[in-house]
């Protein structure tokens, strides 16, 4: 079971950012050592600490969209649902890119797919772990539609 630091505290700059006031962590002791080092790997900074729990946190001033829904679909998933999740996902995300950024001539690629692996797993394990619940089909709809389609948001980037 995880747990978040804190409510997310942050500012709305139209039409779809939004930029942290506050750090964001949220701890877990659910990662397998190699879900671990590949997200170390890649650059994430995973705090391990004496309890054997992880803890990813997301520094003050990091934008986000939150999560990226179409508007269309807001009936059913609206970003607000998955929000503090989502803002630990884009974190997890963006250091994929930075990294397959600047090791585009030599990037590992099996690193790469164990990198997204964890990623889209500390999104579902945030997921489960958010207040107010959120609903099992909400969860596994929006943890799916990363595992299917991310590929395209962790594309090489400087960002």
């Amino acid at each position: 079971m995880g747990k978040y630091n804190d409510r997310i505290l942050a500012e709305f700059c139209p039409p779809r950012k939004w930029i942290l006031g506050r750090d964001l962590s949220y701890t877990t002791n659910d990662l397998t050592v190699e879900e671990i080092k590949a997200l170390q790997d890649v650059g994430v900074k995973v705090k391990r600490d004496t309890s054997k729990t992880e803890t990813i946190t997301v520094p003050t001033g990091f934008e986000t969209d939150l999560a990226s829904v179409p508007r269309a679909l807001w009936a059913f998933i609206a970003p607000f649902d998955v929000a503090r999740a989502a803002i630990i996902h884009d974190l997890l995300y963006k250091t994929i890119r930075q990294y397959r950024w600047e090791k585009r001539d030599e990037e590992d690629k099996e690193l790469v797919e164990a990198a997204k692996r964890a990623s889209d797993k500390v999104f579902l394990l945030a997921m489960n772990d958010s207040q107010p619940h959120v609903i099992e089909w909400k969860k596994y709809s929006a943890w799916k539609a990363v595992d299917l389609f991310g590929k395209s948001s962790i594309v090489p980037s400087k960002d």
